[in-house]
């Protein structure tokens, strides 16, 4: 029963993790409610979640050697509400925008990293290896369904996004009735020092895939529009599709994960190249549809491969350092550093600045890192056969 009710817990948090985006589809209505601040100040004020997200993290690791994780998760989701209730009531100066940001993202970032760790407290061999793709199938099947749910309230006013924030009241009370109030695995001292060197690997492979990953979401409106394919609404749909190829991936991840392991990294660069480049030669909305779905199926071959191999190799004392840099900075590092990264990597593949400049510099990558990670991979159970 108490197995029952932490899978519980696990699942539900995994769903509201992707609420830190509601506030990007409500950015041009944050911008003329403030018209005397530029949109780059009300982007900054949006990304800054992301930022509080790292920050919050690293706060979790340190924490979770001197508290349960039950009151860590319970702290982190209350600063979600608080921010959300915040945001709807109080929003008249940048000033409170920009410190609503810095609790909600502080409040997930205490909360996503410890919640993820259950999944190596907890459960085991394969039924950790299926909850580890059914982590990444609930956490875009919610990021579609909050997603909509933010552009309805935005509709009615943009401070109305922020209602959306009010999800972790419900998982919060579940995590207060299911989740046990000791942590399972007893944080005793050791000989540990630091993060683990496989951890260091897998965290540098997801920044690395969600550099390349977020190429599509970031430009995918901008190359409608140039295009002339369809409106803001038609470019939501397309980011909805991309997500729901992770919701799909995710539920059938563990037989492929138990057939071919790390070999999804590869597979999942080789997944966004065919994207990319499909996108980037499309004759009609068709191929642009199919294109995003098979290149969303990649986040759900690369992000619970990392969290099931990592949960193998760490000692228990590591468990929310590791899962803070796999789960929570790692993927927010790169999201950081996407948009300029891949911008100025275009620039050698054209000079005309749209989006298939990016969407070639991103599938140029995205082959050359699929090489290296099959190569890697290979090489490993190479020495591990001849040891």
């Amino acid at each position: 029963m108490e197995k029952k009710g932490v899978r519980t817990c696990f699942l539900a948090a995994s769903a509201i993790i992707m609420c830190y985006t509601i506030l990007i589809g409500a950015i041009a209505d944050i911008a003329a409610f403030f018209p005397e601040y530029s949109v780059a100040t009300i982007q900054t004020g949006v990304t800054a979640i992301n930022l509080m997200i790292i920050i919050g993290a690293l706060l979790a690791g340190w924490f979770s050697i001197k508290t349960s994780k039950k009151k860590l998760i319970l702290f982190g989701l209350s600063f979600i509400a608080a921010g959300g209730i915040g945001g709807f009531f109080f929003n008249e100066t940048i000033f409170l925008f920009y410190l609503w940001s810095v609790v909600i993202g502080t409040g997930l970032g205490l909360f996503s990293p410890t919640a993820v760790s259950l999944l190596a407290d907890y459960f085991e061999g394969e039924e950790r290896n299926k909850l580890a793709g059914m982590q990444t199938s609930f956490v875009n099947g919610g990021g579609v369904i909050l997603t909509f749910i933010g552009g309805v309230l935005a509709a009615i006013a943009w401070n109305f996004s922020y209602l959306v924030f009010l999800v972790s009241i419900p998982v919060l009370i579940i995590f207060a009735m299911k989740l046990p109030a000791k942590n399972k695995t007893v944080e005793e001292k050791s000989d540990w020092r630091g993060i683990p060197g496989r951890a260091a690997y897998y965290s540098v492979s997801i920044i690395i895939f969600m550099l390349l990953y977020n190429v599509f979401p970031s430009n995918i409106a901008l190359y409608i529009h140039e295009k002339n394919l369809g409106d803001a609404s038609l470019a939501g749909g397309t980011n909805a599709i991309f997500m729901m190829g992770g919701v799909f991936f995710g539920f059938v991840f563990s037989k492929f994960s138990l057939r071919i392991g790390d070999y999804l990294f590869g597979v999942g660069h080789a997944m966004l190249v065919i994207c990319f480049y499909s996108i980037c030669f499309a004759q009609s909305l068709a191929v642009v549809f199919i294109a995003a779905f098979v290149g969303g199926m990649s986040i759900s071959m690369t992000m619970p491969q990392a969290l099931y191999s990592v949960s193998q190799k760490i000692p228990p004392q590591a468990g929310v350092a590791v899962f803070s840099l796999i789960a929570s900075i790692s993927p927010n590092i790169a999201t950081f550093i996407s948009p300029a990264a891949i911008g100025a990597l275009s620039g050698f593949v054209s000079d005309a600045g749209d989006s298939v400049s990016r969407f070639t510099a991103a599938g140029i990558l995205a082959i050359v890192f699929a090489v290296f990670q099959f190569s890697v991979v290979t090489a490993r159970r190479y020495r591990e056969r001849a040891a």
